[in-house]
């Protein structure tokens, strides 16, 4: 039997949580009322971008087919457009040469585009730009060649562009300028649909979410029955404790006086289930089920208040 991921980094099944599905509805509402592109917001630790690097990956949710590709923009000193496409083809998992001329490499990237909508027997290219928050005007006027180019080749180009809102580099006076300061042109193509992205609000969401963790498999096992054999076999399941999470999150909240968005962070969710799951149920004899008190502290130990308090002060749409 493989090790399961859960005792590794890997620390949750790929499964779509109710804030995935939300996004992958914002997008198609995007692509049915015929933008080029839609802005993704979110806080940091809230999931977007394996949000965004599984809707490229599984594509059940399209309703019509169209090739994708994810990049993730990294902070650069040089914005040209050379260096702006250069990242364009490693997302496209293209092959290219170091000195090669900008448009050169704008040509590879609308050939390989194009080619793939070719094959797949349809127009539209979805491209999914993770950490957009560092691109810049510029940049977007390099993206707005691309599109430009496959346009020509008679295809079309859809952006999704996933953003950091409390990325005070990006967003601080240095960064990005405001929508308002770009050019009619982007404006059009890249800025008319926007989405936030939260992390999981509510009873029903958590448990939707902790659902995921009774239904997805490894090796034929569920990751609730994997760890907890015993209590699985005898009706326990993880959805019946969401009641619990809210609850400890509550107390935690309340104790620390926290205000403003309580929508909690997919990468704490997932801290926590891992040691609710590989150093509680596993290791407790004759474990039945989860105490608020267990579920609080994983929360606790996850760093749920240290996240609160570096995001409370943030920019969030």
């Amino acid at each position: 039997m493989n090790v399961h991921p859960m005792t590794e980094d890997d620390n949750r099944p790929k499964v779509a949580t109710k804030p995935i599905e939300n996004l992958a509805e914002a997008i198609l509402i995007g692509l049915e009322d015929g933008y080029r592109g839609i802005q993704i917001f979110g806080r940091s630790g809230d999931g977007k971008s394996y949000a965004s690097a599984y809707l490229s990956t599984h594509l059940q949710w399209l309703t019509q087919p169209a090739p994708t590709c994810w990049v993730s923009i990294p902070r650069r000193t040089n914005a040209s457009d050379n260096v702006f496409y250069k990242v364009i083809q490693g997302g496209l998992k293209l092959s290219y040469y170091p000195g090669a001329a900008a448009i050169d490499r704008l040509a590879q990237i609308n050939d390989r585009i194009s080619n793939d909508c070719k094959r797949a027997g349809t127009r539209r290219f979805i491209l999914f730009i993770d950490e957009a928050q560092r691109l810049s005007a510029d940049d977007y006027d390099f993206l707005a060649n691309i599109d430009d180019a496959v346009g020509i080749d008679g295809f079309r180009l859809f952006c999704v562009l996933v953003n950091q809102s409390d990325d005070t580099k990006a967003f601080g006076e240095k960064g990005r300028a405001p929508v308002t300061k770009m050019p009619p042109h982007v404006v059009r193509r890249f800025f008319m649909a926007e989405h936030t992205f939260r992390g999981l609000e509510g009873l029903r969401e958590i448990a939707h979410a902790l659902s995921r963790y009774d239904s997805a498999e490894h090796d034929g096992v569920t990751f609730s029955a994997h760890f907890a054999p015993r209590a699985h076999a005898e009706g326990w399941r993880l959805t019946n404790q969401a009641k619990e999470f809210v609850a400890a999150l509550n107390e935690i909240r309340q104790e620390a006086q926290l205000t403003g968005a309580s929508d909690l962070a997919m990468m704490i969710f997932e801290l926590a289930l891992k040691r609710l799951l590989v150093n509680v149920a596993a290791c407790k004899e004759n474990f039945k089920e989860f105490t608020q008190g267990e579920i609080k502290e994983a929360l606790l130990r996850a760093g749920y208040l240290k996240l609160e308090a570096a995001r409370s002060s943030q920019r969030h749409p």
